[in-house]
Formats: structure tokens, C-alpha cells, sequence
């Protein structure tokens, strides 16, 4: 296909169709009533040559037993043509305009011309060659003519205009194309009033989009749309869901941003100021010191709010591929290997097989064995314990992660799945996301968790189910 040029447009769907239906009974119509009228001219040059031949045949039945009423008055005419023909009669001819001009010539066994019709009089006798039928020119005329010998040994010779023949083949031609000339724009106009009839669900479709108002998560209705615009509505449904979860996730990432960010920003412009202003040094140190972990805590909630934000768009655009749980877990083990120094905690990772793969994404797996083992060392203290296991049960496989740190109530511990929640007892720096993530990693994988007493005497134990691979 070319491409449009500038400033040109397309034609409408309803146009196309009109034109390509009619282009297609055009091309049907049109060859259809061509082989028609073919058909028709052959059977009906057959039809007029079966009665010229039997006009024949009777013809010499009636002379041969004498039963054609001859008048011997146009005799000289014949003499005048020569002594062969000296002994015939002429019949006159007078053609109606409704009937089509036909002649005849009788010869005798001698060859002989014993009778013709007045516009056969002077024609040539026929040859033995030019029996059956023949096509001749007579008087600037062309002439079907059908030559016999009957059982009397009489040779008839009978024929008619051709011209006759060719107004009955105008008369099939004008039959044949009147109706196409007359139908063609009738149907034409048919077809472009069915095709805006059929076409009227996209219409509907296109009212109903015009109508649908931003943010909306109705989905178009496509139970009762034609079954070849039906694919064409669950693709657009699909596709605003997507739009709608982009628009949602962008709406929640400057939520984020915005809450996260105003409490750390406005400390540590106060620690700046104050130590601008300051002139004991002691206090300087403590004022920057203080901007310092403000900034720190800064990055930290930029740094979850980003691993939500690509967690989210992550799990949309991508198809869940083997994981191995082992080998995610080990990588963020090895990346927090220098918060685990710092601390001094015994960390351990224990599992009963070398691969445990689940089907999911890389991002949110990541992410959720970085924030519970992250929470888990940030909310233990020094010389604390936290233990890693992860095992295959049936088709499950199972993440406990535990803890001999404060741990949560029980009565709120559905609470620290909230975005931006934080227990108010907590010495630590919690920011409200980790678990919030954590929560969204395990939706994405159809996953559940629990939040249990931890068999470490105190402290807490996560524990993941996730539908695990065979084999």
C-alpha cells in the first residue's frame, strides 16, 4: 500500500463498503448476464433454424402432393430468367412489419424450378455442396437459408432475413442491460443504506466512548455486539483498563512522592538553616548531622517509591517467566550483605532443594524478599537473628522469614499492609511502604501471607505460599 499523502483523507468504512459491494455485483452481474444473453442468442438462432428447416420439409410435402395453391400469372417473370426455370411459378411475398421476410425455391428431380417466392425468383440454384444451412448474401442482404431433398427427390430451398434475427438479438441485448442499467444505482442505493445499518453498532460504539467519562472503569459492553466487532471491544476494554492502571499507578507515584517527600525535605531545609545561622560549632555538627540522616531518609522513601512505581508497571507490561525463589533470595542477601555487617546479625538461608521455581516477575520478587528481609534487619537488634527458609510443599512452595525482634500485635497486623503505615511504638525509621509493596507482589502472583509469632521466642515470622512449578 502507498502511503497517504499529506492533508489527504481516508475514505469512510461506509464508502469502502458500498463501492466494494458494488464493484463485486458488477463484476458478477455484468459476466453473468453476458453468458446469459450468449446463451439465450445461440438457443434461439437454434430454435429459428429448427423451424426453418421444418418450413422446409413441410413446404415439400405440400408440393410434392400438389397441396400448395401455386397462380401460373407471375410465369413470364420466370422466363425472363431463362428455359430452365420456364416451367415455374412465383408466389408474391408482402411481409408484415410484424413478421419476418422469408423466400423459397422448389426444383423438380431435373433441376427443374417449378416454385419460388418472389424474392427467390432470380437466386442461383443450389449446389449438392450447399445443402443444410447456409449463410448468403442476396440483394445487398444477408439471408439464413436452409437447403433439403425430400423422398420426392424435390430439392427446397427456404430461408430469411438475417436482419430479422438481429433485431430479436437488440431486443435480448436491450432485455439484458435495461435492468442492470436501472438496478445498478437502485442497489446502489440499497446497499449503502444497508451497509449504514450494519455499521451502526460502530456508531454506537463510538456514542457510548464519546460518553464514557475520564477515569471511568466500565467496561464497554460486549455481550450483545456482532460477533465481528466483539474482538475489536474486549481489545479496547483491555487496552483502557491498561491506560486506566497507567493513569492510576502515575496518580499514586505523585500521591507518593508528594507525602513521602514534604516531611524530609522541610527537615532538612530546618537543619540547613539553623546551621547557617549558628556560630557554636558543636551545634553546626549536630544541625548537619541531623540534615544528614534527614537526606539519608530521603533517599530511602525515593528509593521505595520507585521500586513500587517500577513493581507496578513491571507486572503490566511483562509475562511471568520461571523464577528460581533461591537464587532471588541469595542476590538480595548478597546486596544487603553490608547492612548485615553493620548490625552484627546471624542471618541463615535454608531450603530442601537446590531450585524451587515459581512462575512470576523477576522486579516484584526482588522487591518483596528485599523489603521483609530489609524490615526484618532493620527492626532486629544488634547481635539478633534472622532466619530464611524456603521449601517445596506439594505443589506450594513456602517462604518463612523470622525474626527475634519486637514483632507486631496481632490485632494490627492486617493495619502494616496499608500504604504509608508505621507502627507509632516503632524506635526505627519505617516509612509506611515496605509491606505495602511486599503486599503488591503477592497479589501480582495470586499468593497469600501470614503474619505469625515467631518461633525464635519473640519477634516475628512471614510466611509466603506461592503456587510452585513440577519438575
Amino acid at each position: 500500500m502507498t502511503p497517504m499523502t499529506t492533508g489527504a483523507h481516508p475514505a469512510s468504512l461506509r464508502t469502502r463498503l458500498t463501492w466494494l459491494i458494488i464493484a463485486v455485483m458488477v463484476a458478477v452481474l455484468i459476466p453473468l448476464g453476458w453468458i446469459s444473453y450468449r446463451r439465450e442468442l445461440r438457443e434461439m438462432n437454434e430454435l429459428l433454424d429448427g423451424r426453418l428447416a421444418q418450413a422446409g420439409r413441410t413446404l415439400g410435402t405440400l408440393i410434392a402432393h400438389g397441396q400448395l395453391p401455386l397462380h401460373d400469372a407471375d410465369l413470364p417473370a420466370i422466363a425472363q430468367n431463362g428455359d430452365k426455370h420456364g416451367h415455374g411459378v412465383v408466389v408474391s411475398v408482402h411481409p408484415r412489419n410484424y413478421e419476418p421476410e422469408v423466400g423459397f425455391q422448389a426444383y423438380d428431380p431435373r433441376g427443374d424450378l417449378i416454385a419460388a417466392t418472389s424474392n427467390f425468383a432470380d437466386l442461383p440454384p443450389p449446389t449438392s455442396e450447399e445443402r443444410g444451412f447456409r449463410d448468403i448474401q442476396h440483394e445487398g442482404r444477408q439471408w439464413r437459408t436452409f437447403t433439403l431433398q425430400n423422398r420426392a427427390n424435390l430439392v427446397i430451398r427456404i430461408g430469411e432475413r438475417s436482419d430479422n434475427r438481429s433485431d430479436i438479438a437488440r431486443g435480448l441485448v436491450i432485455e439484458h442491460t435495461l435492468p442492470l442499467l436501472i438496478g445498478l444505482p437502485l442497489l446502489a442505493l440499497l446497499v449503502s443504506l444497508a451497509v449504514k445499518r450494519g455499521l451502526r453498532p460502530v456508531a454506537v460504539l463510538t456514542q457510548m466512548l464519546d460518553r464514557r467519562t475520564p477515569g471511568s472503569r466500565q467496561p464497554m459492553p460486549a455481550e450483545v455486539a456482532p460477533s465481528e466487532i466483539k474482538p475489536l471491544i474486549v481489545a479496547l476494554n483491555q487496552q483502557l483498563e491498561r491506560l486506566e492502571d497507567a493513569l492510576d499507578r502515575e496518580h499514586r507515584f505523585a500521591t507518593d512522592v508528594a507525602h513521602e517527600l514534604r516531611t524530609p525535605l522541610a527537615a532538612t531545609m530546618i537543619h540547613l538553616e539553623s546551621a547557617m545561622i549558628s556560630d557554636d560549632p558543636t551545634e553546626v555538627e549536630f544541625t548537619v548531622r541531623h540534615a544528614q540522616q534527614s537526606m539519608a531518609r530521603l533517599g530511602r522513601r525515593i528509593e521505595q517509591i520507585l521500586a513500587m512505581a517500577r513493581l507496578e508497571a513491571g507486572a503490566a507490561s511483562q509475562q511471568r517467566t520461571p523464577m528460581d525463589l533461591i537464587r532471588i533470595a541469595t542476590e538480595v542477601i548478597e546486596e544487603l550483605a553490608p547492612l548485615i555487617a553493620e548490625k552484627d546479625i546471624e542471618l541463615s538461608l535454608t531450603h530442601d532443594d537446590d531450585t524451587i521455581v515459581v512462575l512470576g516477575h523477576e522486579v516484584a520478587l526482588t522487591a518483596m524478599f528485599r523489603n521483609l528481609i530489609e524490615n526484618a534487619l532493620r527492626y532486629t537488634e544488634a547481635d539478633g537473628q534472622v532466619d530464611i527458609a524456603i521449601r517445596r510443599e506439594g505443589t506450594q512452595a513456602i517462604i518463612d522469614i523470622r525474626d527475634n525482634g519486637p514483632g507486631i500485635p496481632e490485632d494490627r497486623r492486617q493495619a502494616v499492609f496499608q500504604r504509608f503505615h508505621r507502627e507509632v511504638e516503632s524506635a526505627t525509621r519505617g516509612y509506611g511502604l515496605g509491606l505495602s509493596i511486599v503486599q503488591r507482589a503477592i497479589e501480582l502472583h495470586e499468593a497469600s501471607i501470614e503474619l505469625l509469632e515467631s518461633p525464635l521466642g519473640r519477634g516475628l515470622l512471614v510466611r509466603i505460599r506461592m503456587v510452585a512449578q513440577v519438575g
